[in-house]
């Protein structure tokens, strides 16, 4: 037969591991959506960034058209 103080030691045992690896587990968790907030907060401003350098381009292409028909119009009067 088992000795019972031996039983109630390792139950004791067993439920302090359970509980260090539902802390461990919860600080995970924790860890988890904290990486998930700065993923977030970095992909929304690596796309303003994207839409703004797609409007910058968008812009200086038609600052080279205006100076390109700028120069035409010189050209053309001198």
């Amino acid at each position: 037969m088992a000795d019972p103080s031996t039983s109630i030691d390792e139950l004791t045992s067993l439920r302090e591991q359970l509980e260090e690896a539902r802390d461990e587990a919860e600080l995970n968790l924790l860890q988890l959506q904290q990486v998930q907030e700065e993923l977030e907060f970095y992909f929304l401003a690596h796309q303003q960034q994207q839409g703004l350098l797609e409007r910058y381009g968008q812009e200086a292409l038609r600052a080279e058209g205006l100076i390109a028909a700028l120069l035409e119009q010189l050209e053309a009067r001198g």
